[in-house]
């Protein structure tokens, strides 16, 4: 697949861009960010930087260009980013999702999955972000669902919600 653009779909947000850089930020006005993914549109293909964490924060799988690399026997992974599906990762034992990330028809780019950053559990789904289970649907106290972006590459999520 060649293509020049792609739209980020994270929660019901759409993000217009060809770099992706999604952060956690634990407090929101200061302090490091803590990457979760890297989307790279290279060459007419898209690629994919993540490392997957547990509850207890132990590595349990790395992304890195689209290249997967285990590093828990328990988990699996199947597919590619830029075919049918996508690169799914699933616990072996109960099939369960923690990552998915794949391009739809109409060429954006979708991921949803369960990034734990020390005591916190970020959610992302088709239509919202979570944090410990509360959704967060907002930038600056502003409700923005089905909002598009363009030029923001570097995308924070924090206790209060996104952070452009």
């Amino acid at each position: 697949m060649v293509r020049d653009d792609y739209m980020l779909i994270l929660g019901s947000n759409v993000y217009a861009d060809p770099v992706y850089n999604l952060s956690y930020q634990p407090d929101g006005n200061s302090g490091d960010r803590i990457p979760l993914f890297t989307l790279e549109n290279c060459d007419g293909s898209l690629l994919l930087t993540t490392e997957i964490r547990d509850e207890n924060s132990e590595i349990i799988a790395k992304i890195d260009k689209n290249e997967f690399i285990r590093i828990n026997e328990n988990f699996d992974v199947q597919g590619e980013i830029e075919k049918e599906n996508g690169l799914v990762l699933t616990k072996k034992d109960d099939g369960t999702v923690i990552l998915n990330a794949k391009i739809t028809e109409d060429q954006y780019v979708e991921v949803t999955g369960t990034f734990y950053v020390g005591d916190r559990k970020i959610r992302v789904t088709d239509r919202t972000v979570e944090i410990n289970d509360v959704p967060k649907k907002s930038v600056n106290g502003v409700d923005m669902h089905d909002t598009i972006f363009v030029g923001t590459c570097n995308i924070t999520i924090t206790d209060d919600g996104l952070k452009i």
